[in-house]
């Protein structure tokens, strides 16, 4: 009987659900998957902020982060009955961009081949804005490298948050199955990661040595504990086929020292 390959993947269920269907129907050898978000998102309303108030400015561009701001912003514009702000719009990937068109009903601009914040803070259209300003749709507490740079290039930045993220605590039965079939470990933001590893007991941390890993980028590799990071391969942008690609390559890589 043929052993499968156990693959997790670490990203909320929406986003984790191309990625896995990529991983069953392109790779010849058997696949099991594990999907888990370690983060929980909820809504969140900024006491200091009315939404409707800032929704009301007049904006040269705007941002969304994520799948997660263009939801839960148009979940607050619908029970408020609100509309989004007339302007350029930006996300930093293909799949949020389509999400945040559905929200705001305007084209939405995004990178071509990485999608990263500083992918998209080199867009042409992101560098000639002093005097104007901006509005950026994120998550309570985000990075602050979009604001900082737009602020930097002259522009002011308005900030509305609509969600709020919490680790999502995971069970015994869980870790016992992912330590007997897991062999690899997929992940594509920094949050999910943190969470993850803080979340491991120490009894646990010769498993993931000898799991590789996928990562999203560079920053999220050098996130990694040292051993870690060894048996990582860092896929182009979190995109599902940016994200395959990298697993294939990290299949490649360590097949002869990883269980498959």
């Amino acid at each position: 009987m043929t052993t499968k390959h156990g693959v997790l993947i670490l990203r909320p269920h929406d986003q984790a659900k191309a990625l896995e269907q990529e991983f069953l129907q392109q790779t010849e050898q058997p696949i099991e998957t594990h999907i888990c978000s370690m983060v929980d998102v909820v809504a969140f309303d900024d006491p200091r902020v009315r939404t409707s108030d800032v929704l009301a400015k007049r904006y040269s561009g705007a941002l969304m982060v994520s799948v997660n701001a263009a939801r839960f912003l148009s979940e607050q514009m619908q029970r408020e009955n609100l509309t989004a702000p007339v302007a350029r719009w930006f996300a930093v990937g293909p799949t949020s961009a389509r999400a945040i068109a559905r929200v705001v009903a305007r084209p939405v601009t995004c990178p071509q081949r990485v999608h990263n914040s500083e992918a998209l803070l080199a867009l042409p259209e992101l560098n000639q804005i002093a005097g104007q300003r901006w509005l950026i749709v994120r998550g309570k507490g985000g990075r602050e490298l979009l604001a900082d740079t737009l602020t930097a290039r002259g522009a002011t930045v308005d900030y509305l948050e609509v969600y709020e993220r919490k680790p999502h605590p995971i069970s015994a039965a869980e870790l016992t199955q992912w330590h007997q079939h897991v062999r690899g470990i997929v992940v594509s933001s920094a949050e999910q990661l943190g969470y993850f590893l803080a979340a491991i007991p120490r009894e646990q941390l010769s498993w993931l040595a000898d799991c590789y890993w996928v990562v999203a980028s560079d920053r999220l590799a050098a996130l990694l504990p040292g051993p870690l990071r060894q048996r990582a391969v860092v896929a182009q942008s979190a995109a599902t086929f940016a994200m395959f690609e990298a697993w294939q390559q990290a299949t490649q890589m360590y097949q002869g020292n990883t269980k498959l």
